[in-house]
């Protein structure tokens, strides 16, 4: 007790002092009596600034070692506990820290691309046409009816179908007309590969696929150690979400919805047609809505058939618009005028392929490169040949008899109603399938079948016997 009052009295300079001088006391009177104790006591305090005898070991440095032993035990266990409590604080500091930083970075990212996403919307994606001037045949009265396609009112409530045979040149049309109208417009070629769709409609509209910035992934890895090796949703899709926010964007800022073009969706049709039928529901859908009008670019007739056939068809845009062939007078133009041949072989050229863009360009090659006119023919009739072969259309073939009879009708009238023209064969599943040949070609503007292009006409008549007699 003695210890204690002393310690709170006492100068902090003497109290050290004090207590080493205090402490042997206390054991040697242990048994005395009190009066002796207090006098002790007394005597203690009175001669407590006394130095030592010259050769005693000092009571003070005594004492001073046992408090410094016993601080030191207490200052090692605290030195013990010390880092690791130093070093969790640090941990949680840090993680906290990172966990901030990488949320502000995952927001700022997301602005950055929400507002990339809406500007190239706004802009408008203006495909590269991919032609030379010198090549190329203009179209303006087409190229003019799809800009108005491409430029929606307010209340636009239906999508588009614009079809017409391989190599009438749809893509190279509806590629000047979005470029020309530019705002607004986002064109999407679908690609050959189904696995690159995402990329492709991603690079279409600047969307980022960075599951990294999400915020709500990075909650989950950071918080919840959660982590995913594939997005819940295709990329395409996602891309297809993200077109329609900046379609609200682009709408609320405007006042029309902005257009998406697919340009050849005939990719689709055959081993993925339910993408096909989704992104029709979905035309529909954002067509009722005035969020945003779609514009399928198609090179089969099969495009238009399954789209006819389902109940999305509703809020389609009637008729379809078809691209045909060139005209007689501007496929000899561009073969005279474009091309440099003569205006006796343009003819003859344009009386074996007719007006097909395409064939023009290739039967003019081989024309520029000094192939005989009858070389170049028998190139062409022989690759029709090929597709008669396929479709089973020729002698002692599976479709020979039943198509010599539709094949006979069609040269007689140039053109046959979609059902005349189904009923020559023995089902619609057999028709169907001679039809997708590219023999026959089915035009949903006015839903009837012709011969799918002119070389098809010469070949016949070269087969005569064959077919027509």
């Amino acid at each position: 007790m003695a210890y204690y009052i002393y310690r709170s009295v006492l100068p902090s300079r003497l109290v050290t002092r004090q207590v080493m001088f205090l402490q042997p006391q206390k054991f040697a009177l242990r048994n005395s009596n009190p009066v002796l104790f207090q006098s002790s006591l007394s005597r203690s305090y009175t001669n407590s600034i006394k130095s030592p005898p010259p050769n005693t070991p000092s009571e003070e440095s005594t004492s001073s070692s046992n408090l410094n032993k016993y601080l030191g035990r207490i200052g090692k266990g605290y030195a013990k506990r010390l880092p690791t409590a130093i070093l969790a604080k640090i941990i949680v500091t840090v993680l906290v820290g990172s966990i901030s930083v990488d949320l502000l970075y995952a927001w700022y990212r997301n602005r950055c691309n929400e507002r990339l996403l809406n500007k190239t919307v706004e802009k408008g994606t203006r495909p590269d046409i991919g032609i030379s001037s010198d090549k190329f045949v203009p179209r303006p009265e087409i190229v003019k009816r799809l800009k108005e396609i491409l430029q929606p009112y307010e209340d636009q409530s239906s999508y588009y179908m614009v079809c017409g045979e391989h190599g009438t040149g749809k893509t190279t049309l509806t590629r000047i007309a979005s470029s020309e109208v530019g705002n607004g417009v986002i064109y999407v070629d679908i690609p050959p590969d189904f696995e690159v769709l995402g990329e492709t409609f991603g690079k279409a509209i600047n969307f980022a696929f960075e599951e990294k910035i999400s915020i709500t992934e990075q909650l989950g890895r950071k918080i919840l150690g959660i982590t995913k090796d594939k997005p819940e949703i295709s990329e395409w899709k996602r891309a297809m979400r993200a077109f329609k926010r900046a379609s609200t964007v682009y709408k609320a800022k405007y006042g029309k919805p902005p257009v998406i073009v697919y340009d050849n969706v005939s990719r689709l049709v055959h081993k993925n047609p339910e993408i096909l039928d989704i992104l029709q529901d979905d035309a529909k859908d954002n067509a009722d809505d005035r969020k945003y009008i779609a514009v399928f670019v198609s090179s089969e007739g099969s495009v238009p058939r399954r789209m006819e056939s389902r109940s999305s068809w509703s809020r389609a845009d009637k008729p379809v618009m078809e691209i045909g062939d060139l005209s007689k007078e501007e496929s000899i133009n561009y073969l005279v005028d474009k091309r440099k041949i003569k205006k006796e072989e343009a003819i003859r050229l344009y009386e074996l392929v007719g007006g097909r863009i395409v064939d023009l360009k290739s039967v003019a090659d081989k024309s520029l490169a000094k192939q005989p006119f009858e070389v170049i023919k028998q190139s062409i009739l022989g690759e029709v040949e090929k597709k008669f072969n396929t479709a089973q259309l020729l002698r002692k073939q599976l479709h020979h008899e039943v198509g010599k009879k539709a094949i006979k009708a069609l040269f007689d009238s140039k053109e046959l109603g979609f059902t005349t023209f189904m009923e020559f064969f023995n089902d619609y599943e057999e028709a169907s399938k001679v039809l997708e040949t590219n023999i026959f070609a089915y035009h949903p503007e006015k839903n009837t079948v012709s011969f799918q292009s002119q070389s098809v006409e010469c070949y016949i008549r070269e087969k005569a016997d064959i077919f027509i007699k």
